[in-house]
């Protein structure tokens, strides 16, 4: 294969696998508490450098480079705009270093979403039916046919007993792997919001994270490079026919 190629196709399949977390940002626009993710991108030195076969620097042609790398996506924890919904059982997180912690299974998942219910056996559920634990490390659990109160940094109040959410605060971010949409499994025990800290409000809700208007001129200049890449690829296509025809003909 003509180096020019590889590198135009090196760069056409990391600029489609780029398209497709953009895309999947912009999916999600409306996901409470969703948090984008990024493409990381990373020149890469040609196969016989990184072999260790040649040196880099030398001033050969190795030294021209291997084209472009995709490295893991990195997500961003930046903190979406808070709503007012009205709705009691609707909780945001006023600081941007705690997660609700929900059930599934036998692994908990970390979350910053906080559209939660109660279901018909009254167990607090997010939209996808995990259970919402309570500091305790249990499921918050209600009787359905009673009535309830929310009452200050989100506690839930029932017949004179007292449940709160479980906060976690992760001691570093990146100890946190996406697992879809909004929830993420933490790779690493994390600490417990303290007393006081408990900045949670009933009755509102954390909106998604991704800018529409960002991710759309991102979505415009990423499906541009693409384009660019696959055209490079047909230039060098037609010129190394043209050469092999004229050298058939000779």
């Amino acid at each position: 294969m003509p180096y020019g190629v590889y590198l135009s196709a090196a760069g056409a399949q990391a600029q489609s696998h780029r398209l497709q977390q953009v895309s999947n940002n912009l999916a999600n626009v409306d996901t409470p508490g969703f948090k984008p993710s990024e493409t990381i991108l990373q020149a890469r030195f040609s196969e016989l450098i990184e072999q260790g076969v040649v040196s880099p620097g030398h001033g050969g042609a190795d030294d021209l480079g291997g084209g472009v790398t995709i490295q893991p996506e990195q997500t961003q924890f930046k903190v979406g705009a808070i709503r007012t919904t009205g709705r009691e059982t609707d909780f945001a997180i006023h600081d941007k270093d705690s997660f609700f912690v929900l059930q599934r299974g036998d692994q908990q998942l970390l979350s910053r979403a906080g559209d939660f219910l109660f279901d018909s056996t009254g167990k607090l559920v997010n939209s996808g039916g995990d259970a919402v634990l309570g500091s305790d490390g249990t499921p918050i659990q209600i009787d359905p046919k009673k009535p309830f109160q929310v009452g200050p940094e989100g506690r839930i109040h029932q017949a004179g007993v007292s449940r709160e959410m479980m906060l976690a605060r992760p001691k570093n971010l990146g100890d946190l792997a996406n697992v879809g949409g909004n929830l993420f499994r933490p790779l690493a025990e994390f600490d417990l919001a303290p007393p006081g800290q408990r900045n949670v409000i009933a009755g509102s809700l954390e909106q998604s994270a991704v800018s529409p208007t960002g991710t759309m001129m991102e979505m415009i200049e990423t499906t541009r490079a693409f384009e660019a890449n696959v055209q490079m690829i047909r230039n060098q296509d037609s010129v190394m026919g043209s050469l092999i025809g004229r050298v058939l003909k000779s």
